[in-house]
């Protein structure tokens, strides 16, 4: 677990402003975002969940698989 007491920018909570900013997105840019990535190549998707598979399942028991 990384050492978050030294005060590294990317682990720190955000600010609360930043919040404020993030929740008053515009919902066309949002459905634009998710759109295309609905679109994207099938094949790089699965690929991506294969090694995402294997490395969650990788160092569990094999009663502990999340992935069976």
């Amino acid at each position: 677990m990384p050492d978050i007491s030294k005060g590294d920018a990317s682990l720190q909570v955000p600010a609360e402003q930043e919040i404020r900013h993030t929740r008053n997105a515009d919902p066309s840019a949002l459905a634009k975002l998710f759109d295309a990535w609905m679109r994207t190549d099938e094949t790089e998707q699965r690929e991506t969940f294969e090694a995402l598979r294997l490395s969650l399942d990788e160092d569990r028991p094999a009663g502990y698989k999340l992935f069976s």
